[in-house]
């Protein structure tokens, strides 16, 4: 009989420990799933909390989507008077967070007139175009590009670029790194490619809205 409880009695402590494990790693768990959310939300721009959209609602109004679906965002930039409008017309969902594009025109008033500015665009849907208060970032594989909008030219500028080449001599392959710095070229260190893949990765990804 008292082996028989002893057997119970273990039986009863092997369970409790499941009981306690599985408790600590749910509760380990939970403030992970917390601070993902807390995350998704600080990288999922909200339009309605942008103010000045409004210079843009004529153009939006009357723009000519010619039978194909557009969407659009804004984005707001350190020193300009208003949000910068983005266009697309090939979106795509994104870790099931919402419509995001590799490629978009850029749009932004100049006295007065909605002005097109130009196309950025990324390689491959890994890479949605994001931005930041400092700039508009597009990437891929081996390049990451970072832009700011010329008001007297009305053009995109390019803040810099970077760009991972490989070049095969015999048998070995050499990984050379091109950086494009304004009007600047000058071969660079990976670090540099590193530290600007870094600075898309911190990026906000740029959500978009359905227009037409």
């Amino acid at each position: 009989m008292s082996k028989k409880f002893q057997l119970l009695f273990s039986f009863i402590m092997v369970l409790s420990c499941i009981c306690v494990l599985v408790y600590c790693i749910n509760f380990i768990r939970e403030p992970n799933e917390r601070m993902s959310n807390k995350e998704v939300s600080k990288i999922v721009p909200e339009n309605k909390y942008i103010e000045n959209t409004d210079v843009y609602d004529e153009f939006l109004k009357n723009f000519n989507c010619q039978g194909e679906k557009y969407y659009y965002s804004f984005i707001e930039l350190v020193g300009y008077d208003y949000p910068i409008l983005l266009l697309s017309n090939g979106v795509y969902k994104f870790k099931n967070q919402g419509e995001v594009t590799i490629g978009t025109d850029i749009y932004y008033p100049i006295n007065n007139e909605i002005t097109r500015f130009g196309n950025i665009g990324s390689d491959g849907t890994a890479y949605p175009i994001s931005a930041d208060k400092s700039g508009i970032f597009t990437s891929g594989g081996h390049n990451v590009a970072k832009y700011s909008l010329d008001l007297k030219s009305g053009k995109l500028k390019l803040i810099y670029k970077y760009i991972m080449l490989f070049d095969k001599i015999g048998e070995e392959v050499r990984a050379i790194t091109i950086g494009i710095i304004g009007d600047e070229y000058k071969f660079v260190s990976e670090k540099e490619l590193n530290k600007a893949n870094a600075e898309y990765g911190n990026a906000n990804i740029i959500y978009f809205n359905r227009l037409c």
